[in-house]
């Protein structure tokens, strides 16, 4: 009879142990996860003038950084000096005038890292979204003047338009058309709803177009584009179908939640429907360079990088990870990354 039972229990244990071993090591997921966004990169409808291609480790955009003219407003307002937003003095030019190609060609890391130490978002592009432009912060040249909240309306010779459109973009130094708010055009284009860019007619309240109202038939938040440290960006739209509130987001615009192909949950930016400096991203919550980020923008304008403010010999030597980080030490898994990517060269 001993033997009997004893036979019993080696079978019952030989039974539960795979399912104790499954239970032991089952995933917990949280901010610090490190998920690929390859799921995410594919489920982004980029339009035509954008090309991707997953490498080993990275993936590689590429577009003209135009988007078409059914995602632009004919007319803006620009201000007479950059560093005073303001309808004094400003002009109004057409979009066809002003808007200029600009070759972009990222290379990013496959699989963010997150860091518990935040770096703040640098002037100029700190993404792209699936129209091709790039996503700046919140804030103008001056650093203190924020776009959503600042928009204003000119009229020259009969023509009006606005600083912003109706999408929250507008062109930039070198013609670069970029975005400082939630683009509610681009939300609808991805939904597959119908949409019109025109120039604000009102600056009046709180907040852009209802873009919560766009999508909110898909129950699920849609996917725009990518930041600089790798993550994904998306609208103001969580899986319950509701609005993601700004209280429920980090100091850089981010939030740890369930999102389309990522069921557990993944740390991701959210662009939120609001005038004010928590319309887009401030700062990046995953490792990010500023000599990469730099580096990219002196390729896209011609040169290697921001003109050092030294001028001896070793000053004019190509940027580096090391003579311009923000996060020295992280920078060293950032710069191991570019070189697989190939993408040193550049840094």
């Amino acid at each position: 009879m001993l033997s009997l039972v004893a036979l019993i229990v080696t079978l019952i244990v030989g039974v539960l142990a795979p399912s104790v071993a499954l239970a032991s090591t089952k995933r917990t997921y949280g901010v610090t996860t490190r998920q690929s966004e390859a799921t995410a990169e594919r489920d982004v409808k980029w339009t035509s003038n954008v090309a991707v291609s997953l490498g080993n480790g990275s993936w590689t955009f590429k577009s003209s950084g135009l988007p078409a003219t059914s995602f632009v407003a004919t007319n803006y307002a620009v201000p007479a000096n950059p560093l005073d937003v303001s309808a004094s003095g400003a002009s109004v030019v057409a979009s066809a005038s002003v808007l200029k190609d600009q070759s972009y060609d990222y290379t990013l890391p496959l699989t963010p890292v997150f860091s518990r130490k935040v770096t703040a978002a640098n002037q100029g592009p700190i993404g792209f979204l699936l129209d091709g432009a790039a996503l700046y912060n919140p804030y103008e040249a001056n650093h203190s003047t924020v776009a959503t909240s600042d928009n204003f309306i000119a009229s020259v010779n009969g023509v009006s338009a606005s600083f912003l459109d109706s999408c929250d973009g507008h062109p930039g130094p070198g013609g670069q058309y970029h975005y400082h708010g939630l683009p509610a055009c681009l939300v609808s284009y991805a939904t597959g709803g119908s949409y019109s860019v025109t120039s604000v007619a009102s600056i009046s309240g709180t907040t852009t177009s209802a873009v919560s109202e766009v999508n909110a038939a898909s129950k699920r938040p849609v996917i725009l584009g990518f930041a600089f440290d790798g993550y994904g960006i998306y609208d103001n739209i969580a899986m319950s179908g509701r609005t993601v509130p700004v209280s429920s987001l980090d100091a850089c615009n981010g939030i740890f939640s369930p999102v389309p192909g990522y069921p557990h949950g993944v740390y991701h930016y959210v662009l939120e429907n609001v005038k004010g400096a928590r319309s887009s991203i401030g700062c990046y919550h995953g490792i990010v360079s500023s000599a990469y980020t730099q580096a990219l923008q002196g390729v896209l304008s011609g040169g290697n990088g921001p003109p050092p403010t030294d001028t001896s010999s070793s000053a004019r030597q190509p940027a580096t990870a090391f003579t311009l980080a923000a996060n020295k030490g992280e920078d060293v898994l950032l710069m191991a990354m570019l070189t697989l990517s190939g993408l040193a060269r550049f840094c």
